[in-house]
């Protein structure tokens, strides 16, 4: 360690000293954390600025050759796919929400299929209900019943 750096350090420490001490009689405890956070904060400043930190990593510029990725269900294959998936993420949230979207969905989806009303058998869905949304547990096992048989 080098004799700047020494004497650095001890310049330091007898002016966050003399900081606290001031903040102790100017204010009492009080005094003494507002100085110790001042302290800590012109530290943590210093610090920064004197040790430089890691260089920063390079970006990845380089392209993956022919390697596109395709979505599972594309809008052209399946078009009311993004209208369920929001209905049944809305689902988690309220009452209404489930009245409005989820139950005129599904209702529909069942009937496309042939099935009974997923909703209408599950005691935990009671129409016009305004209170807390659908659990998850719930949800798969409306969704588990309208998928069985596929």
């Amino acid at each position: 360690m080098s004799r700047r750096a020494l004497l650095a350090g001890v310049a330091a420490a007898v002016g966050v000293a003399a900081a606290l001490t001031a903040g102790y009689a100017a204010a009492g405890p009080a005094g003494l954390v507002d100085a110790a956070t001042v302290a800590a904060a012109g530290v943590l400043v210093v610090a920064r600025a004197v040790w430089p930190g890691q260089e920063p990593r390079s970006v990845r510029t380089t392209r993956r050759r022919n390697k596109v990725r395709a979505p599972a269900i594309s809008a052209a294959e399946f078009p009311a796919y993004r209208t369920i998936t929001a209905d049944l993420s809305w689902a988690l949230t309220g009452g209404h929400r489930v009245e409005r979207g989820l139950r005129r969905t599904l209702t529909q989806l069942a009937a496309a299929l042939g099935r009974p009303d997923p909703l209408a058998a599950d005691p935990a869905v009671r129409p016009g209900a305004d209170g807390p949304g659908l659990d998850l547990p719930t949800l798969d096992r409306i969704v588990s019943r309208l998928e069985k048989d596929r």
